[in-house]
């Protein structure tokens, strides 16, 4: 998605879109809150950085959890069952 396009959905100037970007400024709590709800975004890093000091890896693996449902959070479940049970055996 360009500036220009994602200025468009969320109703602001495609400059304000690239200070926000590439000057770290930031943009308003609305315009905020649209880009994160649009994108899907985890907003806990910004808000309790303290918290979130996982490595990239987990982070990643967390933002597409919350994107299955409860029918593909058992089957993850199960997979990680068996990881860890498989790894017990080899440790025995």
């Amino acid at each position: 998605m360009t500036q220009e396009q994602l200025a468009y959905i969320v109703d602001r100037a495609p400059r304000t879109i690239m200070y926000n970007e590439n000057d770290g400024q930031h943009p308003s709590l609305n315009t905020f809150y649209q880009m994160v709800t649009m994108f899907n975004i985890s907003v806990d890093q910004y808000f309790y950085p303290s918290k979130n000091k996982g490595s990239e890896c987990r982070k990643r693996i967390d933002a597409m959890l919350g994107s299955l449902d409860e029918k593909e959070l058992k089957i993850v479940e199960a997979t990680i069952q068996a990881m860890k049970a498989a790894k017990e055996t080899e440790d025995a």
